[in-house]
């Protein structure tokens, strides 16, 4: 029996339509080229995660109740801040995979 390609699994995924990456000087770089990736035997794949980015804030309910929010858009953030019930920004923005 024939040993299937190491990259079959992947191959499979991104003729099925999942965005692929591949490790560039310790790096994960999007494929974008509008060809198929390379598929070398000695270089990394992997199907592109999912990422969230978010920002957390402080903001104050009525009769002083305080509690963290988090802020999934980028657009809101003028939103927030010009609400009489922000308080802070708790950080950058940061991005994680799921």
């Amino acid at each position: 029996m024939n040993k299937p390609h190491k990259h079959a699994a992947l191959i499979k995924a991104w003729a099925d339509g999942a965005k692929i990456q591949y490790k560039e000087n310790g790096n994960w770089v999007d494929w974008n080229s509008g060809c198929s990736p390379s598929w070398l035997q000695d270089a990394d794949y992997r199907i592109k995660p999912n990422t969230i980015k978010y920002r957390l804030y402080v903001y104050a309910r009525a009769f002083e109740e305080v509690s963290v929010h988090i802020c999934t858009d980028p657009t809101l953030e003028n939103t927030f801040e010009k609400s009489v019930s922000f308080i802070k920004w708790l950080g950058d923005w940061q991005e994680v995979e799921v």
